[in-house]
Formats: C-alpha cells, structure tokens, sequence
C-alpha cells in the first residue's frame, strides 16, 4: 500500500497516477474539502480525513502496513513532523518528504530521507530547458 499524506495538487495527482497504475492507494489529509476538490468523485483508493501528525489517525490511515509514505502537504513544519513520526514511531524505512528549504532538505537528506523538492526540481527542469535552446 502507499500512503500520500497530503491532498493537494501534487498529492492528489501521484495517487491517482499511482491508483490508475494498479497501487493499492490510501490519501490522507486534515482537510475534508481537499479530498473532494482535489481528488475524482470515482479515485479508486481510500481516503481519510485526520491530522497528519495524530499517532492513531496515521494507524487508522493504514501507515503500519504502507510500503512507502509519501508525504507532500504544503505545510514544511507538518510534513517533516509526519516523516519522524513515520520512522520513529511506525519504522517506516521507505518515505520520501517535501521539503523546499535548501537547509533542512539537506539535514533530511543526510538523516536518511528521501526528499522531494518541487522548487528546486522545476528551477533545474527550467535550467535544462533553457540550457538545451543554446545560446542565442
């Protein structure tokens, strides 16, 4: 099972991506109108509605038996909250985590995380597209 802890845009489009590809899916967030904004009426996996950093929100979500959590609120204080809790608390060894901020993506990073960072991943997307038009 993936466990996607955070239900906006980004979150919402890798758990359809993933629900479509076969996964077994399960989408977590606080916010009730983010799942049914953001989610279609027919997504395939299951969806709860809790706070992130709650212990037995996170069980009811499934989260001891996730082959991997990822973690993409927008809210950087929450998602590296839930990332510790995932490995402290739960032994989660698979959890990839948003976090934008170059300092803490690297204490992350060397903590063991894996990190995504959409703004430095889209400016290095940008670097090689414009790198890849050549000088003019």
């Amino acid at each position: 099972m993936i466990l996607v802890i955070g239900c906006g845009r980004l979150g919402s489009n890798f758990a359809m991506r993933m629900a479509e590809a076969g996964h077994d899916v399960t989408v977590l967030d606080w916010d009730r109108a983010n799942l049914a904004t953001y989610l279609p009426k027919d997504f395939p996996g299951r969806t709860i509605t809790g706070m992130e950093i709650d212990a037995e929100i996170l069980r009811r979500s499934g989260i001891e038996d996730a082959e991997v959590v990822v973690i993409v609120s927008r809210d950087e204080p929450t998602n590296m909250m839930v990332a510790d809790l995932a490995r402290e608390v739960f032994a989660i060894d698979r959890i990839i985590v948003r976090i934008d901020q170059p300092r803490l993506r690297t204490l992350y990073e060397e903590a063991g995380f894996e990190v995504l960072s959409p703004v430095l991943e889209a400016a290095l997307s940008l670097e090689r597209r414009v790198e890849a038009m050549g000088q003019r």
